[in-house]
């Protein structure tokens, strides 16, 4: 089956809704001049709803780890030493990230499928109060598991120190609430739960971000991720060029129809649709012999995960499901590779009877 055909219940990308789409097949605009600049600043101005900030933000051609990339370079310094959360294949990549800058990782672990826990940061704290900062992820994709940022920012603010949040896999489908939280620098992507095609990546700082960034102007981190250089553009370039690249132009017009149709849809509403669409797979996933890894208390919205039936590899079931029902799931990811089908369930196109295709389809398969 083509893949032009698939449906896709993966992680990301999603399938974009029509006039998502449309926008994104537009004629191609230049990418400087007021008339780009004011469209490409509303298009900021409705991210910061999303977000919940007031402070910047940056878009990036590329994918969600180019803003990250871009945030921990800008941050921190080499040799800084930085408390990252570690329990899944995500958090085990940020690690990565933050020691290709020399960082000195002090890795907070939780069991692959259990959260990070908040109490735990504030013991790696008091063990080592040198620590500049913290970073984690929001929903560990390779899990489903959400992470209690909350909390974690209340930890890190009281140590007065600064806090970095990976949201690529939940900003615009879990309940976000940047300031609130006093997270001083977020990233997400626009394939996900914004509901637009990939190939934009969003960093936002607020002002401690901006602190933690202005601290040592001479990091020798790059030039592209050194977000210090996208405000430069944005403040003496704002008034028609206010990025350092050639924007992706069509991809902002894709994006900016998605966060136009998911603030009139009402970003409480949508959540609550996305939970009972997840609740609806679960119930399903059990009845044909998929229980699925987290508990109904724990389930992420957006994305399920499930223990295939019998032991069976994962990647026998996924390639059935594409083959035969043109259903695009995925395997597991790192130790968990073939022990669990994951569902994507956060593209606004998706309702109940899709959610129940993929249970259909699920039980005709044949263990073996």
């Amino acid at each position: 089956m083509e893949n032009a055909q698939l449906k896709l219940m993966i992680p990301g990308p999603i399938q974009p809704s029509d006039d998502v789409l449309e926008a994104m097949g537009s004629p191609v605009r230049p990418h400087y001049g007021p008339g780009f600049t004011a469209y490409y600043n509303e298009t900021l101005d409705l991210l910061r709803k999303v977000f919940e900030t007031s402070g910047d933000l940056f878009l990036m051609v590329g994918s969600g780890s180019v803003a990250l990339d871009a945030a921990l370079g800008s941050a921190l310094s080499s040799g800084e030493k930085v408390l990252v959360g570690v329990n899944g294949f995500f958090g085990e990549r940020l690690q990565s990230m933050a020691e290709s800058y020399g960082l000195g990782v002090i890795p907070v672990t939780a069991e692959w499928g259990q959260p990070l826990r908040a109490a735990d940061f504030e013991a790696a704290f008091r063990a080592h109060p040198e620590a500049s900062a913290v970073a984690v992820v929001h929903l560990e994709t390779s899990t489903t598991v959400i992470n209690p940022v909350e909390e974690i920012g209340a930890v890190t603010r009281r140590y007065s120190k600064y806090f970095l949040v990976d949201a690529v896999s939940s900003m615009g489908g879990l309940p976000f609430h940047m300031d609130e939280w006093g997270v001083d620098l977020c990233v997400t992507a626009s394939q996900k739960c914004l509901g637009a095609p990939p190939g934009l990546a969003v960093a936002a700082v607020g002002p401690r971000g901006w602190e933690a960034i202005n601290r040592n102007p001479h990091k020798g981190h790059g030039w592209y991720g050194d977000l210090r250089v996208w405000k430069w553009y944005a403040e003496n370039w704002g008034d028609w060029h206010p990025f350092p690249v050639t924007m992706a132009t069509n991809n902002v017009a894709a994006l900016h129809t998605a966060l136009q149709d998911l603030l009139a849809e009402g970003i409480p509403n949508r959540l609550e649709r996305y939970r009972a669409l997840a609740m609806r797979l679960r119930a399903g996933l059990r009845r044909t012999g998929y229980e699925p890894f987290t508990t109904d208390e724990m389930a992420a919205p957006v994305l399920t995960a499930a223990y295939t039936p019998c032991g069976e590899p994962s990647g026998r079931i996924v390639a059935y499901m594409e083959q035969q029902h043109g259903i695009k799931i995925s395997t597991g990811l790192g130790m968990l590779k073939e022990k669990l089908i994951r569902v994507g369930h956060m593209s606004p196109t998706l309702g109940e009877a899709d959610i129940d295709e993929v249970v259909d389809a699920l039980s005709g398969y044949v263990i073996g």
